[in-house]
């Protein structure tokens, strides 16, 4: 069985690109994943995994979509490699474990992920290194006022106010924060952040 994973940074971000591509691909099931990938503790990847059997094939359209650091793309790797679960990364062509299953095909693929993966991290890295360098000149400039809190009472997205008037009520009315993140299609960590800034 083809098993499609899909993770975009944010809620906001459009899916439909890596679904297509995915379903063009073959793949009968999808898993998507609407968060950061600075950490594995994703609900549908984890989903995914326990979802895989051996002999499936689990086709991801970017590598780092598997994980964002060459470490935990490593791990990850390696975790299906063992459960025999074939890897397919399609703006990769070379990396596809079901059909490059001979010693020098496994060399190649082996070599073009390390490369990759590597390449994956720097970026990772030169993109937080700008963002701290444009914060630490904005900082010196007095034009830093933190990140822009995205579900606010003045947001000028209407769908960002009315989740967080919902949110704001909910957490009056005392639910629960895994309650109301899951009502309000959002992170735990944004429900928590709203209920500091209200004092509730």
């Amino acid at each position: 069985m083809k098993i499609g994973y899909i993770r975009v940074s944010s809620k906001e971000q459009n899916v439909l690109r890596q679904k297509e591509a995915l379903r063009r691909n073959g793949c009968e099931k999808l898993f998507i994943d609407k968060e950061s990938g600075k950490n594995l503790h994703r609900k549908e990847y984890k989903k995914m995994k326990q979802f895989v059997r051996e002999k499936d094939i689990i086709v991801f359209a970017e590598l780092d979509r598997l994980g964002r650091n060459k470490k935990d793309i490593d791990n990850e790797w390696n975790y299906f490699i063992r459960k025999g679960i074939n890897i397919v990364v399609l703006d990769m062509p070379l990396l596809d474990t079901s059909k490059y299953q001979d010693d020098m095909g496994k060399l190649m693929m082996n070599l073009t992920r390390e490369i990759v993966g590597y390449m994956a991290e720097q970026e990772r890295k030169r993109i937080l290194k700008r963002q701290q360098q444009g914060i630490a000149v904005a900082k010196k400039e007095g034009k830093y006022k933190g990140a822009q809190k995205l579900y606010r009472s003045d947001s000028f997205n209407p769908e960002h106010r009315a989740k967080f008037f919902l949110i704001k009520t909910r957490l009056s009315e005392k639910a629960p924060v895994s309650h109301i993140a899951e009502e309000a299609g959002v992170s735990r960590n944004t429900v928590y952040r709203i209920r500091e800034d209200e004092g509730l």
